[in-house]
C-alpha cells in the first residue's frame, strides 16, 4: 500500500500558524479590554471617594478656595471616566474584530483538515480496492494453474 501524502500540507501548516497567531491576538485584545475596564472601575471608585470627601467637608465647612480645587478634581475625574468609557468601547470593537479574524482563520483551517481527511479516506479506499484486485488476480492465477496441472 502506498503511503498517503497530502499535497496541501504546507498550506495547512500555514493556516494553523495563522490560526495560532489570531487566537494569540484575540487573547491579547481581551486582556487589554479587561485592563481598561479595571482602570474605568478604579476611576469610578476614585470619583465616589472624592464625592464622599466633598460631602464630609461640606458638613464641617469649606472655604471657597478648597471648593474650587475639589470642583476641578471632580471635573478631571469625570473627564477621565468619559475617556476611559470611550477606550473601553474601542477595545470592545477591536476585540470583536480580532474574534472574527480568529473564527475565520479557524474555519479556514478546519475546512482544509476536512479536505485532508476526505482525501485520506479516498486514498485508503483506492488502495484497498487495488489490493483486493491484486488478491483476486493471484487467486485466479492459482486456480488456473491448479486446473492446468490436474
Amino acid at each position: 500500500m502506498r503511503a498517503f501524502t497530502f499535497r496541501l500540507e504546507t498550506l495547512l501548516h500555514l493556516r494553523e500558524m495563522a490560526k495560532e497567531k489570531a487566537i494569540k491576538e484575540y487573547a491579547q485584545s481581551i486582556a487589554i479590554r479587561e485592563k481598561t475596564e479595571k482602570q474605568l472601575m478604579n476611576a469610578v471608585k476614585e470619583l465616589k471617594d472624592l464625592n464622599s470627601i466633598i460631602g464630609e467637608k461640606r458638613r464641617v465647612g469649606f472655604s471657597g478656595f478648597e471648593q474650587e480645587t475639589f470642583n476641578q478634581s471632580v471635573l478631571k475625574a469625570k473627564e477621565h471616566i468619559i475617556d476611559l468609557n470611550s477606550k473601553v468601547s474601542d477595545r470592545k470593537n477591536i476585540e470583536e474584530a480580532k474574534r472574527k479574524l480568529f473564527l475565520e482563520a479557524d474555519t479556514n483551517c478546519k475546512s482544509l483538515l476536512k479536505l485532508k481527511d476526505k482525501k485520506k479516506e479516498e486514498h485508503l479506499k483506492i488502495e484497498i480496492k487495488k489490493e483486493e484486485t491484486a488478491l483476486e488476480d493471484v487467486i485466479g492465477a492459482r486456480f488456473v494453474f491448479n486446473q492446468s496441472t490436474n
